[in-house]
């Protein structure tokens, strides 16, 4: 029995973010590779996370790239299946509503199912703003399967119940360390890591490193900037502040640098509400090495977090005293072993991997 042909339209890296990294994934994929026949296209759009939602003659030039990659592979390889990475507004959204005129013209010739699968949070917010925005939106969505990442984000749909089914698909990080090893020690370390953009909180953490900076409390910041002018008001607010002894910026760090990081860390901070936050990998990444997490109740991190692996805040004012809880009831060796026991058995690839199978396995016998 012949492969079921998977055309796979995806974002990867760079620049680097959510969508990129799953991405990557499942390019690189053996085991998805082995179950499907795959062709793979990538969504090129931005070189950096700053230039997101930016109009340029490069980005029109690259939409009209992948409109005729699109349409040529669908004649040659002919996929019974093709699975792309949705975008929810602005001029991505339509761009994709122009690539899905091509997916859904191919059904006239094929009978074909086709996947959305989002990565971010915000159309109930973007078709709630025009009628186009919304008819345009149950256009797009008109008979297709939705992906998304957790039960926490299906009321986003709620206005545009055109798509024919869901399944849902948690996100999924490598797993660096082979086990945990929890240090007792007399000062406590903070990280902060995801891309410096102010809506995901990094300069709450950044007040919070102000107001505990008597306290045996350090703080370590690694990400990448989004403009010079946030860049310069961190700086500048650490040395007004005198916060020089308390706080470590690292920039954009991967590999054996990374690893080190979140080995010395004993809490992990994400204050973020940024509009489109869905599922931060960044909190995957910080169960993986056995450090509690204090973030916030956006999008699926409460799916993510329960009240022995973290301190989830409705207000951001309260950010000190969820600071104050974690460090008297979460940094101890059996937290540590539940948030990494809560990783492996939810967020490591090969289960993310397995259930991507699962979901194409399965819409194969419906």
């Amino acid at each position: 029995m012949s492969k079921v042909k998977l055309l796979s339209i995806l974002h990867r890296s760079p620049p680097a973010h959510g969508a990129s990294k799953v991405g990557d994934f499942i390019s690189s994929s053996r085991e998805i590779d082995n179950n499907f026949n795959c062709r793979f296209i990538t969504i090129k759009s931005s070189d950096t996370i700053g230039d997101i939602g930016k109009i340029s003659f490069k980005k029109i030039y690259l939409v009209l790239e992948l409109y005729i990659k699109i349409l040529y592979t669908l004649i040659i390889f002919r996929p019974d299946k093709i699975y792309f990475t949705a975008s929810i507004s602005g001029v991505a959204f339509y761009r994709d509503l122009l690539l899905s005129t091509l997916f859904k013209g191919y059904r006239y010739f094929k009978d074909i199912d086709i996947f959305y699968h989002y990565h971010t949070k915000g159309v109930d917010k973007f078709v709630s703003l025009s009628n186009r925005n919304l008819n345009l939106t149950k256009l797009f969505l008109k008979d297709i399967n939705l992906i998304l990442l957790s039960s926490a984000l299906i009321d986003d749909f709620d206005k545009v119940k055109t798509f024919k089914s869901i399944y849902y698909l948690p996100n999924g990080v490598e797993n660096m360390v082979e086990s945990i090893k929890f240090i007792d020690k007399d000062r406590v370390d903070l990280l902060y890591l995801s891309n410096m953009i102010k809506s995901k909180g990094y300069f709450k953490v950044l007040e919070l490193a102000k107001a505990t900076k008597d306290r045996e409390i350090y703080y370590h910041f690694a990400g990448g900037w989004q403009n010079d002018e946030d860049r310069d008001e961190f700086f500048n607010y650490i040395e007004r502040y005198n916060l020089e002894s308390r706080v470590t910026f690292y920039g954009f760090i991967n590999g054996d640098k990374k690893d080190e990081i979140f080995k010395k860390s004993d809490i992990f901070i994400f204050p973020t509400r940024y509009k489109n936050e869905a599922f931060p990998l960044t909190i995957l990444e910080a169960l993986s090495y056995g450090l509690p997490v204090i973030s916030t109740n956006e999008g699926s991190i409460p799916y993510i977090l329960d009240d022995k692996s973290g301190v989830i805040i409705n207000e951001l004012s309260r950010l000190e005293d969820a600071l104050n809880i974690a460090i008297e009831k979460l940094i101890n060796r059996e937290t540590s072993i539940y948030c990494r026991d809560r990783y492996l058995e939810n967020f490591t690839l090969e289960q993310f991997e397995k259930n991507f199978i699962k979901i194409f396995k399965e819409s194969i016998d419906v």
